[in-house]
C-alpha cells in the first residue's frame, strides 16, 4: 500500500478529452507517481476515449481488447464511459470507468489501487514536454447548452458545467511559468462558458489578457447561438494581439431545415452575421468550420445548398463528417436514412471545393513577412510555427520550440505556408 506505480495515458478525440487527461496526470503525479510514455513501462492504463461516431466507437473497442490483453489494470475514461459503460465492461469485466463529470476523483481511483503517498515526485516525461510542444491544454467547462439531435457527446456529458475563473486564471499561470507559450482553452463549446456561474466567455478572456508576458490564446469550438448575443465584446477581447485571430464555428449544413432537424438553434443568417462581425473586425481572421452530410433526409437541393454556403463562406479549414447514428440521441431513429454511397460522394466533392478554397487563400500569403511562435517540431530538419491567425508555417532551418520569430512567406501549400527566417 502507498506504493508508486507507474501510469500510461492514452487519449484520443478532442482536444478537450487530451485536456482531461492531462489534468489527470497532473492529479496521478501529484500524488507520488510516474507517467510513463510507453505502454510497456506501465502499471496501470489510462484509456480516454472518444465515440462520437460509429467508426470511431469501433476502434476504441478494438483497442480496448488490446489494452485489456496485456493482463494490466485498465482505467476508461472520456465520452464512451459515460454514454457505453456495458459495452466496455462486456469487453472488460475488470476496468474501472471514470466519466468525465468525475474527472478530478482520479485521485480516489489512485486509492482504489492502493496508491496512497503523497510525495510529490519528479518526473521525466513532464519535463521532457516542452522538447515536443509549445502547447498547453487547459478546459474550461464541460457540457453543453445545446440540444443537437445527433450528438452523443451532450449525453456522454451532460449540462454545461463551467470551472471558475480563479481556477482557470491559476492554470494558466502554472503552464505559462512551466514555460509554455500556447494555450488552447477547449469545451464543447467555449462560447456558453458561464452562463451556469454568472460569468462569459468575454469576461474570462480579459482576466487571462491581465497576466503579463507574450503568449498566445486559442479560442476552441463556439456554437453561432451562444456567440451572436455576446459578439460585442468578443470582437472587442479578439483585439488583444496575443489572441489567435482564429475561429471555430461549425454550421453542420447549409440548408434551414436541415439544420432545424439536427436541432442547431441558429438560422443560416445568425451563422453568417457572426463570421461578417469578426471578418470586418479581423480581416485575415482564420476560418473553421464543420459539416455534416448524409444526415437523415438530406436531398441533393439540401447538399447543394451546403455547397454554395462553402464556397460563400470560404473557410481556411473545413472538417466533414458523414452522418453516424449514435446511441440515445433522436437522429438515430430518423427515418430517410442516405446511404453511405451517397454521404461519402457529397463527402468527396466538399473536400474537392475546399481543397481550391484553401490553396487560392494560402497562396495570397507568399511574400507576407509574420510574427510566428515555434509550435512543434515538423519533418527532419523543420519546425512548425503559427501566425497570428494561427495559419501554420513550416520553417526548414534549426529554431528552439516557444520561440517567437519573424519570417518571410516563400512558398504556400495546400493546409501549409513556408517560410524563412528573416
Amino acid at each position: 500500500m502507498g506504493e508508486e506505480m507507474k501510469f500510461y495515458f492514452e487519449s484520443y478525440g478532442c482536444t478537450m478529452n487530451q485536456g482531461e487527461a492531462k489534468i489527470m496526470e497532473d492529479i496521478v503525479r501529484a500524488r507520488g507517481h510516474e507517467i510513463v510514455s510507453e505502454e510497456e513501462q506501465s502499471e496501470v492504463l489510462v484509456f480516454v476515449t472518444c465515440t462520437v461516431i460509429e467508426t470511431t466507437e469501433l476502434r476504441m473497442l478494438k483497442r480496448l481488447k488490446e489494452l485489456t490483453k496485456t493482463g494490466k489494470m485498465v482505467v476508461v475514461a472520456g465520452c464512451m464511459a459515460s454514454v457505453q459503460k456495458d459495452v466496455i465492461l462486456s469487453n472488460n469485466p475488470d476496468a474501472l470507468i471514470l466519466t468525465p463529470q468525475y474527472l478530478k476523483d482520479m485521485g480516489k481511483v489512485a486509492d482504489i489501487l492502493a496508491i496512497g503517498d503523497e510525495r510529490p515526485k519528479r518526473d521525466r516525461e513532464y519535463e521532457d514536454a516542452l522538447k515536443k510542444s509549445a502547447d498547453a491544454i487547459i478546459p474550461i467547462s464541460s457540457g453543453c447548452l445545446g440540444s443537437c439531435t445527433y450528438c452523443i457527446t451532450k449525453v456522454a456529458r451532460g449540462a454545461l458545467q463551467s470551472h471558475t475563473s480563479d481556477i482557470l486564471i491559476e492554470s494558466m499561470k502554472k503552464v505559462l511559468s512551466d514555460g509554455f507559450k500556447e494555450i488552447r482553452l477547449t469545451s464543447q463549446d467555449t462560447a456558453a462558458y458561464g452562463a451556469d456561474i454568472e460569468s462569459n466567455l468575454p469576461s474570462l478572456l480579459k482576466s487571462i489578457c491581465e497576466i503579463e508576458g507574450e503568449f498566445r490564446i486559442r479560442v476552441g469550438m463556439m456554437n453561432p447561438e451562444n456567440v451572436k448575443p455576446i459578439l460585442p465584446e468578443m470582437l472587442d477581447v479578439f483585439s488583444d494581439p496575443r489572441i489567435y485571430k482564429f475561429l471555430h464555428l461549425p454550421v453542420q449544413s447549409g440548408n434551414e431545415e436541415v439544420l432545424e432537424k439536427m436541432g442547431r438553434g441558429y438560422t443560416i443568417s445568425d451563422y453568417l452575421y457572426v463570421i461578417d462581425g469578426f471578418r470586418e473586425a479581423f480581416p485575415n481572421l482564420t476560418i473553421s468550420t464543420d459539416v455534416i452530410v448524409g444526415f437523415p433526409g438530406e436531398s441533393d437541393s439540401d447538399f447543394k445548398d451546403t455547397v454554395d454556403l462553402v464556397k460563400k463562406l470560404r473557410p481556411n479549414i473545413l472538417n466533414i463528417t458523414r452522418f453516424s447514428p449514435r446511441p440515445q440521441t433522436l437522429a438515430k431513429d430518423m427515418e430517410n436514412k442516405i446511404p453511405s454511397r451517397i454521404a461519402k460522394e457529397r463527402s468527396r466533392e466538399l473536400t474537392k471545393v475546399q481543397a481550391e478554397i484553401s490553396r487560392s487563400i494560402n497562396a495570397a500569403f507568399v511574400g507576407n513577412k509574420e510574427h510566428i511562435l515555434i509550435c512543434e517540431p515538423g519533418k527532419p530538419g523543420s519546425m512548425m510555427g503559427r501566425t497570428n491567425s494561427y495559419l501554420p508555417v513550416i520553417v526548414k532551418e534549426s529554431v528552439a520550440l516557444c520561440q517567437f520569430i519573424d519570417v518571410e512567406i516563400i512558398e504556400s501549400k495546400d493546409t501549409y505556408l513556408i517560410g524563412k527566417i528573416l
